[in-house]
């Protein structure tokens, strides 16, 4: 069994007795840090048996309804338990109260029709509790938490049966980083029942009507940072100057979620603006404006700005009598103090030109996700509009001309960064103007293949990414920072091109490698991000990688994201571990050391060849293949001569001047075949040789020292012997012109040995009285 199965065995028969718990447990899986999952196991119940080694426990989206004060009693270090979504309609007293390590315990949506105290009572380090959605009217007879001096974030309500808020409530809290209140429904508040949290650093407030909002906001607006509002219809929204007035105020960021407005209930909105003097931050997240803008007949002419608000948001802003709605001139006067404005996805296609210019301390302009376009964009950019603006962002607009765009915002003098991504620009010009501070500039995701000088010269930081470049060959002195990821570069740009760059993410492209010179040559280069690539993880490549212990200080993403595309046996390994051959690291080696031992094993051939006659053997086995091709017997009606001789050279005055006369002057003649005379010219001589011994019908060897010496009397002496042998036949004539000494014959006269022992010979005799007799056996022997 892997060690890992075995340690998560171990720790479930920890976590989990057997007793009774069979069942159960098979539902709960846990692993070795005791974090137990029984998330939407279908259990109608906590598992029995839990022990000491949990530490979390998520039952959430169940079927439980019963915790009894047995179930969690050995849970003794458990530190989070989700308990949500279930049916739980009862828990027991002192159910919790072995849990004194638990900080996190949520027990939203299911169906608690009453709370305890006693459940909370021993929670001293509890800092999460969620008790939403629950079935609950009230928040019980006496403090639920007053025992709970940790508790940071509280969530409880729900949106139909809970509609009393009481000043005891929330007795005991001091500070409270988020508190989330869901009461749609709300009926009684009882006022200064949140005035006893002391510090909220965030409240949200779920709310459908506003009838008691305002005395909810004068009990918070002194002890709270952020007030989100939530779900709430303001159409009847009324803000009464004297409840907030006189007050000291801390809330910073007001965030109205869903939430719906008329003409009318936008300016008592603004008017809280004004007197809730700290607030510098408004959000309206997916809000609803059913009015038409009319606010002129309203008394908003008496507010001069929106109070010291500096940052507004907008996102997903419904309009639905958009096509009724008026110009808004009645509000730009309250805009001249705001710093920051975003405005996303909410269909905005033009800024008027006064409103941009009553904009006279925006810094930041987000107009992320609308439908602004060339046209309009002359328009809003218009001569003194955000005569300060520093970040202008055009995300996913419909803007198509990169060269056209520029030169419309020539008129901010201090924009120095501009996002115009996700736009359908397609190609780059060669030249644009652009505004003479731009630092810098962002154009990911708008489908350009290539770069050009159009860019700013100034640029500082330019994000090029998810496009569909393959080379960056641009000189920008200035810049900094380089974000080109996701297009199709094959090698890193050219160092010289971008001498003070200091961070370039260039991952998800197609290169295959890089080295240490390249990198060094960047020289100011801190951060870079070259994961995700196709890396070929060669030798080089491997060594510069794995041996730059400081490598990860630069890479930000090595190890995780380095991964071999080939060889194929390492393909899907990452960089770090990928281990390569000797052969492979070390090729020229490798070739260098099998070249020469090529060379001295060819040089040792040759000394063995000559040492042993190799060559001559070799041409000795093409002489016989030769030979082997040919007939084994010729038929009788081809045979021409009597007799081939065979001889030396160096003998041949004693075969032409003796044998030949003696033999072919004789009668009846007898016919020889001899090299000089009888060779066909310009035939090969092998063939030659083979076609006269198989046309003779004897062969005569002439031996001698210089027969011995001779390759050709050799082979004709082999090709002989295939006849001799092979056929059986006596087809051989052997002549010693003079003593030869057997041992002095070369090993490789093999079958001349073999011959000259098994064959009679004739002996040429040095008396010429015998030699008479000499010619007589030769005769005979030829005639045989």
């Amino acid at each position: 069994m892997p060690r890992a199965l075995w340690t998560a065995w171990v720790w479930a028969v920890i976590i989990l007795s057997t007793e009774g718990a069979s069942d159960q447990a098979s539902s709960l899986s846990c692993d070795p840090t005791g974090v137990c999952d029984g998330h939407s196991r279908s259990l109608n119940s906590i598992p029995s048996g839990l022990a000491a080694g949990v530490k979390s426990l998520d039952l959430s989206n169940n079927e439980i309804t019963y915790v009894s004060n047995r179930d969690l009693q050995r849970c003794v270090n458990l530190k989070t338990l989700r308990l949500g979504a279930n049916e739980i309609h009862t828990v027991e007293e002192d159910s919790f109260f072995h849990l004194r390590n638990l900080e996190y315990l949520d027990l939203s949506y299911n169906r608690l029709s009453n709370l305890s105290s006693s459940w909370f009572r021993s929670l001293y380090v509890l800092k999460f509790l969620n008790l939403l959605g629950n079935l609950y009217k009230t928040l019980g007879e006496t403090s639920l938490f007053s025992h709970l001096p940790n508790l940071r974030t509280l969530k409880v309500g729900n949106s139909n049966s809970f509609t009393e808020i009481h000043e005891k409530d929330f007795t005991g809290l001091t500070f409270l980083e988020e508190l989330e209140i869901s009461a749609q429904n709300l009926q009684i508040y009882v006022p200064k029942s949140l005035k006893s949290i002391q510090n909220i650093s965030h409240l949200i407030l779920h709310l459908k009507q506003p009838v008691l909002l305002v005395d909810i906001l004068v009990d918070i607006v002194s002890s709270l940072d952020c007030f989100e509002l939530r779900d709430t219809n303001l159409h009847t929204f009324h803000f009464s100057e004297a409840s907030i007035s006189e007050m000291s105020t801390s809330v910073k960021k007001l965030i109205f979620r869903n939430v719906q407005f008329t003409d009318e209930s936008f300016v008592e909105v603004v008017k809280l603006f004004n007197y809730v003097s700290g607030i510098l931050e408004v959000e309206f997240d997916d809000c609803t404006h059913d009015g038409i803008g009319d606010f002129r007949a309203l008394s908003l002419d008496r507010i001069r700005h929106l109070g010291n608000v500096e940052t507004l948001t907008i996102r997903k802003l419904h309009i639905p009598q958009f096509f009724l709605f008026q110009d808004l001139s009645s509000i730009y006067p309250l805009t001249g103090k705001v710093k920051r404005v975003t405005i996303e996805n909410s269909k905005v296609f033009l800024v008027p030109c006064l409103l941009s210019q009553h904009l006279k301390s925006l810094e930041y302009l987000d107009l992320s996700e609308n439908l602004m376009s060339e046209e309009t964009l002359k328009n809003s950019a218009c001569k003194d509009a955000w005569p300060f603006l520093q970040t202008l962002v055009l995300r996913q607009n419909r803007l198509k001309s990169l060269e056209k765009t520029g030169e419309l915002l020539l008129t901010l003098e201090n924009l120095n960064s501009l996002d115009i991504s996700k736009n359908n620009f397609l190609s780059m010009p060669e030249t644009c103007q652009w505004p003479g501070k731009m630092k810098q500039l962002n154009l990911s995701s708008t489908r350009i293949h290539s770069l050009t000088q159009c860019l700013p010269q100034t640029l500082e930081i330019l994000d090029v990414s998810n496009n569909n470049l393959d080379s960056f060959s641009l000189i920008l002195p200035q810049l900094k920072e380089l974000y080109i990821s996701r297009n199709k570069l094959k090698t890193l740009p050219d160092a010289s091109f971008l001498p003070v760059l200091s961070v370039m993410r260039i991952s998800r492209n197609i290169i295959n490698t890089f080295s240490k010179e390249q990198l060094d040559s960047f020289q100011q280069l801190k951060t870079l991000e070259a994961g995700g690539n196709n890396f070929i993880c060669s030798c080089d490549f491997l060594s510069f990688t794995q041996g730059q212990q400081a490598l990860g200080r630069v890479l930000v993403d090595w190890p995780d994201d380095y991964h071999c595309d080939s060889p194929s046996h390492v393909r899907g390994q990452r960089v770090q571990d990928a281990r390569l051959s000797l052969s492979e690291c070390h090729r020229a080696a490798v070739v260098s050391a099998a070249c020469c031992a090529l060379f001295l094993l060819l040089l040792l051939t040759g000394v063995l060849c000559h040492r042993f006659h190799g060559l001559w053997y070799m041409k000795m086995m093409w002489a016989w293949l030769q030979a082997k091709r040919k007939p084994r017997k010729a038929p009788r009606r081809d045979i021409c001569y009597d007799a081939f001789v065979s001889y030396s050279e160096r003998d041949s005055y004693w075969v032409e001047n003796l044998m030949v006369q003696e033999l072919e002057q004789f009668n009846p003649p007898f016919k020889l075949c001899l090299h000089k005379r009888d060779f066909i010219p310009g035939k090969w001589i092998i063939d030659n040789i083979i076609d006269s011994i198989e046309k003779s019908h004897k062969t005569i060897f002439v031996l001698s020292e210089n027969f011995v010496k001779s390759e050709w009397c050799k082979y004709e002496l082999d090709f002989s012997h295939f006849r001799l042998f092979d056929e059986n036949n006596d087809a051989a004539i052997l002549i010693l012109l003079e003593p030869i000494d057997k041992k002095a014959i070369p090993q490789r006269f093999c079958k001349l040995r073999k011959i000259m022992n098994t064959k009679t010979y004739l002996e040429w005799p040095v008396d010429e009285t015998q030699q008479e007799g000499f010619w007589l056996n030769l005769r005979a022997a030829i005639r045989s």
